[in-house]
């Protein structure tokens, strides 16, 4: 057996169970090189963020909103998969759970991260919605203005930020709390907890994720509603944050870890849960476009009328073929969803193809008559998505890169796969 201390506050030495086949104790300065790079990418792309808030603030708010969904989406989606992992009671997939929950806790920064939204809403920049409600003006013919009044206010839009944040930061931190104690004192209680826990939290992250986007994306348009909105927004994040663990976990093996732990038979079954949830988003987006449609409600058709504007049309028009057929016809082979260049590959087209949907949900709102593509548009989401992978990376630094101590360790090394 070997040892290696964590951590400097005293936590003594853990100690690692005898035949694993990688060396999976934290990579410490091994990843110096991709830290300096992202910190790089993050100064570079903030300095241009705050020249961006100087030089045109409603250009700036929208563009930092779009960026940050898309960062955030992704880090929601990996919280739900680390606590649909427990739900399941998987064994196959322990080596990644750690993946997920490094990715998650990146939750925390984009909670700091979310205060310019909140400025940008409050100071009429962003969210209508806000300038409407603090305005002096008659709103007896404002339209449907009498019955979202009491939604949107100030004080109640504050608490349910808050609310989301206590929710997802609770859970993300708990889960990745009882993980990293169970690396040290092992056992099953630990499991069980956190099997106990996870259905609860897949419930709530689902409504506040929902409520999230109907509060941050839907609300852009304040009098336009989509009860499966919210659906909408997860979807793309649920099969993003598999994306990203994707690539993650790519690059780890490109830099000679857990080569042996987390195999091309794990990666087969990410691909293929991948790709099925390219089939739920296009069942979702499909559902909400159809009922939008036959219903032919005014209150309802116009998101769909702004995207007919200009070149809003044409993106409208490539979504489906660039999300959907794209995607399912790459992952459709076997060869495809086990070949590392090709898996990265339609990895990073799905990431691409995501921030592609966010920004066709966000920018026509403020460029309605056609596309007016900004620099602050590639800023802010390479800025989020940095985040994102920093935080990951930093725990790598830290932490076991699998969860040592998991009593179903056994079963996600040398699994195989054997269905296409």
């Amino acid at each position: 057996m070997s040892t290696a201390n964590i951590t400097t506050d005293g936590t003594p030495p853990l100690t690692y169970p005898a035949g694993l086949p990688d060396n999976v104790a934290p990579v410490g300065n091994a990843l110096g090189s991709v830290v300096r790079a992202l910190v790089a990418i993050l100064v570079v792309t903030g300095a241009l963020l705050v020249i961006g808030l100087f030089t045109d603030a409603k250009q700036f708010y929208h563009s930092y909103l779009f960026g940050y969904v898309f960062a955030l989406d992704i880090a929601l989606g990996a919280l739900f998969w680390t606590m649909i992992h427990h739900v399941a009671d998987a064994g196959w997939s322990v080596g990644l759970r750690r993946v997920f929950e490094n990715i998650n806790r990146a939750i925390i920064p984009l909670a700091v991260l979310f205060v310019p939204v909140l400025v940008g809403t409050f100071t009429g920049n962003l969210h209508a919605w806000y300038e409407f409600v603090n305005s002096t003006a008659p709103k007896e013919h404002a339209h449907l203005w009498h019955v979202k009044h009491l939604y949107f206010n100030t004080p109640f839009f504050a608490a349910r930020i808050a609310i989301y944040f206590a929710v997802w930061i609770g859970y993300s931190v708990a889960m990745r709390n009882w993980s990293t104690t169970q690396d040290a004192v092992g056992g099953a209680a630990l499991t069980r907890k956190m099997q106990w826990w996870a259905p609860s939290g897949v419930a709530l992250l689902g409504l506040t994720a929902t409520f999230f986007a109907f509060d941050i994306l839907m609300s852009l348009q304040y009098s336009w509603f989509s009860t499966i909105f919210g659906v909408y927004f997860w979807a793309g994040g649920i099969r993003g944050s598999l994306a990203t663990v994707v690539l993650v976990v790519l690059g780890l093996r490109a830099a000679g870890f857990l080569r042996n732990t987390i195999t091309m038979e794990h990666l087969h079954d990410v691909a293929k849960i991948m790709f099925g949830f390219t089939v739920f988003w296009t069942y979702i987006a499909f559902s909400q476009y159809f009922l939008i449609w036959y219903g032919n409600m005014p209150e309802e058709t116009q998101f769909f009328l702004l995207r007919r504007n200009g070149a809003w049309n044409i993106m409208s028009i490539l979504l489906p073929f660039l999300y959907f057929v794209a995607p399912f016809f790459m992952l459709l082979p076997r060869a495809h969803k086990r070949n590392p260049l090709w898996l990265a590959f339609i990895s990073a087209w799905i990431l691409v193809m995501h921030a592609y949907d966010l920004y066709w949900q966000v920018m026509p709102v403020l460029h309605q008559d056609t596309i007016h593509f900004h620099w602050l548009d590639v800023a802010a989401p390479v800025f989020m998505f940095s985040v994102v992978l920093l935080s990951a990376v930093w725990g790598f630094m830290r932490l076991p890169l699998i969860p040592i101590r998991d009593a179903r360790l056994n079963e996600t090394i040398g699994y195989e796969n054997e269905t296409p």
